[in-house]
């Protein structure tokens, strides 16, 4: 996700005073939408944006020690990264904005094969079944072999508009969004259109996936529920402010961030909103998607902070101080929170105090969100380098 694309969408909404938002039902006579299944346990790949699932970016806790450099991989005609890596295997998947998905030696950093085409790449990779799905910014949607690098199959949304939504998964369905202001499934195997749902803006977030359903939100002001099996709106919740990160699914509410400063707790079958979070600095936008382990809802801001927050109260626990805007969407793992800044660090917080515990310094800033997996975090930044971290 960038937020370039939504700058024009910011206007005339990004500071102003909202209300709650309310709730629009699809269907009247429809049940109410069943809860988002409980987040699953940290598996030891990170094969999906924010790991993928209901997105609350939990990965399992690495070893003990201070971050240091395994390898460190640049093109020699570098382009920058402003999506995610994944790790799947032993490998590191991740495309840059020249265009190019390159797959990595998670030993080695050494290239296994690398994919060219003529868009760029700023979505994050999904890997599923030794597949690798991405969108690209000319419409295209990419599946390629994760072994030989080699295309499948592309699905081409007949907009012309960017993809910059990472892709989720239930089943054989992908879900994606672009900016042409679609929601889109296909066929894992094929590529071929299940359904499409149409909302009134461009949608750069990740669906996340929960109880038969994609939670998705978007330039529209909209959190919309959406049916897997066959594509119809459950219910969708008028934010009042563009939500241009991932909602993050727990078993009874969905946290998001929007512009305008504002996290909110919304109940899982959208009736109402628990609680609003309004701390941000100057109504700066919430762009990157909540993590959430613990009970604490971790998330960055465009005010330069990181802040922490009582996922049952709305309650501020407290807030880490960069230099630079928080685009990055925070990883948490055994109780450490790991996050990027435009300031080209990447901080490790302890989880309960906000209290640093370790940094990084990169070439240039960091966008993405760190993938953490196999006892190593990836993450890239815009000079184009990617960098697998250990502890030592």
């Amino acid at each position: 996700m960038r937020m370039k694309p939504l700058i024009a969408a910011v206007a005339g909404v990004a500071f102003a005073a909202v209300a709650l938002p309310r709730l629009i039902v699809a269907d009247s006579a429809a049940p109410a939408a069943a809860a988002p299944a409980p987040a699953a346990a940290p598996t030891s790949d990170w094969p999906a944006f924010h790991g993928g699932g209901p997105l609350v970016g939990e990965a399992k806790a690495l070893p003990a020690g201070t971050l240091t450099a395994r390898w460190t991989f640049k093109h020699d005609e570098p382009g920058p990264f402003e999506g995610s890596a994944v790790i799947s295997g032993g490998s590191v998947f991740i495309g840059d904005v020249k265009g190019r998905l390159f797959c990595l030696d998670l030993a080695t950093g050494k290239p296994k094969w690398t994919y060219t085409i003529e868009a760029g790449f700023e979505a994050s990779p999904l890997v599923v079944n030794g597949k690798v799905f991405i969108g690209d910014l000319g419409g295209l949607f990419h599946c390629v072999s994760a072994e030989e690098g080699k295309k499948l199959w592309t699905f081409d949304t007949g907009s012309g508009q960017p993809i910059h939504a990472s892709a989720n998964v239930f089943g054989n369905k992908l879900i994606f969004g672009d900016d042409g202001a679609n929601v889109i499934c296909v066929n894992a195997d094929d590529g071929k259109k299940v359904w499409q749902v149409e909302t009134g803006d461009r949608v750069n977030a990740a669906p996340a996936i929960g109880g038969g359903l994609a939670f998705i939100s978007g330039c529209d002001a909209k959190l919309r529920a959406i049916q897997i099996e066959n594509g119809k709106e459950k219910f969708a919740v008028e934010l009042q402010s563009l939500a241009p990160g991932s909602p993050a699914l727990l078993p009874d509410r969905i946290i998001l961030g929007t512009d305008g400063g504002r996290v909110l707790a919304i109940a899982a079958d959208g009736s109402k909103i628990l609680w609003t979070y309004e701390n941000v600095k100057d109504g700066a936008m919430v762009y990157s998607s909540s993590a959430v382990s613990e009970g604490i809802v971790v998330v960055g801001a465009r005010d330069r902070l990181v802040h922490a927050i009582d996922a049952q109260t709305g309650a501020g626990k407290w807030t880490f101080a960069t230099r630079g805007e928080v685009n990055s969407s925070p990883a948490i793992a055994g109780g450490k929170v790991y996050v990027g800044s435009r300031d080209k660090k990447l901080y490790v917080l302890d989880l309960k105090t906000g209290k640093k515990l370790d940094e990084f310094q990169a070439s240039r800033a960091i966008e993405g969100s760190p993938a953490i997996g196999q006892g190593v975090v990836v993450v890239g930044d815009t000079s184009g380098a990617v960098y697998c971290l250990e502890p030592k």
